[in-house]
């Protein structure tokens, strides 16, 4: 998908960057925004499509009007957001990056109790829980790589104050049953909070299906966190947000620290409702899916049915050696996540790259 953006209009989106470039030390390498050229970046779960044309012109537009606040900005986005999942404002908290609802609500609930989540999926939020003197209670996946929703219920007693679940997890990519999961909210919600990370819900095959936000719109102790990061291909741009009842989100909104920018809130009121690049972005991610999972097939490395924008196999020998020889070959890929020592996640690219990917990784398989 080509992306144009006339010169005079991009040159006055971007303001005085011409002119500060020009100051000794100023300015910056084309890699200080990306990997650098010839870096074949799979790592970090981004979407390389984005951010949509619409989001570019959003961008360029808002960046004139930098001088100010983001405060307008800011809360139209969250009424975008809230009239896109059937909410009220009051059920939206935005914050910088998903990840800073993610602090806010492992800050809140650490200090009444206990947090159960499982021993596998993406915990930054929890080790500083961990290091700021919380506990958190690490349930093991199945045997299959499955969320362990039994096993987590038989840990929640009157000592725990939430439950933590991403789905799709994350580095599995494997979806949680939505019935099994609604369920299992269903049981917990009288008496702890539930915290459903979706920041891949856009990704499966029936999002709407698969998402807990009704147990919001019914006003259950249920906490969901979401990213523009992902499908709509603006990681490095900052925007998340909280879905939960307003009684809730005014807990998230007490403890967040960060809220959007001026130029992240603008590519995200662009891109929400972009139906074109939302569509073709996730075309592209499954087609990628699709490439990494048949590598992994053809050198009969088993791996996990994934409906994130990235792939978990079993490569059968020490995770974080093959991750740097990969590396060696400027193909980026993830390492161990412990104790899972022989496994590897591989994030989605652009298909030229996966193309790289599937030959590099074949020769350092096989070498």
């Amino acid at each position: 998908m080509a992306v144009s953006i006339r010169r005079r209009s991009f040159l006055s989106g971007v303001g005085g960057a011409l002119a500060l470039a020009a100051v000794p030390g100023a300015g910056f390498a084309r890699t200080a925004f990306g990997p650098a050229p010839g870096v074949i970046k799979l790592n970090a779960n981004e979407n390389p499509y984005g951010p949509s044309p619409k989001a570019l012109e959003a961008i360029a537009e808002a960046a004139t009007r930098g001088a100010y606040y983001p405060g307008p900005t800011v809360r139209r986005l969250r009424e975008m957001v809230a009239e896109h999942n059937e909410l009220t404002p009051e059920h939206v908290v935005l914050t910088s990056g998903s990840i800073e609802a993610l602090f806010a609500v492992g800050a809140a609930y650490s200090r009444h109790g206990r947090i159960v989540a499982p021993a596998l999926t993406f915990d930054p939020h929890l080790r500083v829980v961990e290091r700021t003197g919380g506990e958190v209670i690490r349930i093991p996946l199945t045997t299959n790589m499955d969320t362990d929703l039994a096993a987590m219920e038989r840990a929640v007693d009157n000592t725990v104050s939430m439950v933590y679940v991403c789905n799709p997890n994350n580095p599995t990519g494997e979806e949680i049953d939505a019935a099994a999961l609604r369920a299992f909210c269903n049981r917990l919600t009288p008496t702890v909070t539930v915290m459903v990370d979706e920041a891949y819900n856009e990704l499966t095959d029936d999002p709407v299906a698969s998402s807990m936000v009704d147990l919001v719109r019914r006003g259950d102790n249920v906490i969901i966190t979401r990213t523009f990061s992902k499908l709509h291909g603006i990681a490095g741009l900052r925007v998340g947000y909280a879905l939960a009842p307003p009684h809730l989100a005014e807990v998230v909104a007490r403890h967040a620290m960060t809220q959007p920018n001026l130029l992240g809130a603008a590519a995200a009121i662009a891109s929400i409702d972009d139906e074109a690049f939302l569509n073709y972005s996730k075309r592209k991610i499954r087609e990628g899916r699709e490439l990494v999972s048949d590598v992994f097939r053809r050198h009969e490395v088993p791996y996990v049915q994934s409906r994130a924008n990235f792939v978990y196999g079993n490569i059968g020998r020490d995770a974080e050696a093959f991750r740097a020889r990969m590396q060696e070959r400027n193909v980026y890929i993830r390492g161990i996540y412990a104790p899972y020592t022989t496994w590897s996640r591989v994030s989605m690219g652009r298909m030229e790259d996966l193309e790289v990917f599937a030959r590099v990784f074949s020769e350092v398989y096989g070498a």
